[in-house]
């Protein structure tokens, strides 16, 4: 037998065959090697919200914090309307009768004539002393019927003014003043006034109106307590009012510069500077600050 010939060309590719049938599955390999952790990828779209799970238990209460400082003070509403007057309490006893006191200076006074009585039967005739001295040891009466010897008073003087009745220098006499229309009694220390305010008339009677304080309300008085108190509802014969610069005791906080003397460190503890009195009477103390 001889030797093989060389190789031929490569002929046409032939059609493909028909498909065979699935060949069985294999067995599994081994696992491969753990590869290098990739890179992080980006964020993906925000989900929708859930829905709100069950309330939870309350957890025990925390500690108490420390005490804040005092808030300012708030607007202070209108005043309210003066309320009716109370009932008039019951008559106190009367209290035990104090000592006397000392002689008080000359009251004033008014002249009250009383009523013109029958004419009298007429009296012997006078005597005339036109040429004795008017003076204190003669003077121009006769002696008392009765034997008490008082000093007279000579005469009358009606002066002008108190320049006129400075020079008359005639001790136990009477002067009356034109300016002021008052008697006049000359004394071992000067001129003496008896009567403190004018004399009326005779047609006139006397005054028998009131006056401010003796505790009857008059014609032209809104009120009258008969007291000095300014802290209460009636002041000067008028009602307390807000403004008016008394503070009304339980109506009114403070009345212009009367605060009952508060102060910023009696009103807010703690505190210094100026209170300040609204137009409603009441304390203003944004001006008190605190020390830091």
């Amino acid at each position: 037998m001889g030797l093989p010939g060389a190789r031929g060309p490569v002929g046409h590719k032939g059609n493909p065959g028909a498909k065979g049938e699935k060949g069985t599955r294999g067995f599994r390999g081994e696992p491969g090697l753990k590869g290098d952790m990739g890179s992080i990828g980006h964020p993906g779209m925000l989900g929708q919200k859930g829905e709100m799970g069950p309330k939870g238990e309350p957890g025990e209460p925390g500690h108490r914090g420390p005490i804040g400082r005092p808030g300012k003070r708030g607007k202070q509403g209108q005043k309210g309307d003066t309320g009716s007057p109370g009932r008039m309490g019951p008559r106190g006893p009367a209290g035990p009768a104090g000592p006397p006191g000392a002689p008080g200076l000359p009251g004033s006074g008014h002249l009250m004539v009383g009523p013109k009585g029958e004419k009298g039967s007429p009296g012997p005739p006078g005597r005339c002393y036109c040429n004795a001295p008017q003076t204190l040891n003669n003077p121009p009466y006769e002696e008392p019927l009765l034997g008490a010897n008082y000093p007279k008073v000579p005469v009358i003087f009606v002066v002008n003014n108190q320049e006129e009745l400075d020079r008359l220098n005639i001790e136990n006499a009477l002067a009356f003043r034109k300016d002021q229309r008052a008697l006049y009694f000359k004394d071992t220390v000067g001129w003496l006034p008896i009567l403190l305010t004018p004399f009326q008339s005779v047609e006139q009677l006397a005054d028998q109106h009131g006056y401010c304080g003796d505790g009857i309300v008059q014609t032209g008085e809104e009120c009258d307590d008969g007291n000095k108190v300014v802290t209460d509802g009636c002041i000067n014969c008028k009602h307390a009012y807000c403004g008016d610069g008394y503070r009304q005791e339980g109506h009114e906080e403070c009345d212009g510069k009367d605060f009952g003397f508060q102060t910023c460190k009696t009103y807010l503890p703690g505190s210094y500077g100026e209170l300040r009195c609204t137009s409603y009477c009441y304390i203003d103390s944004t001006e008190c600050r605190y020390f830091t």
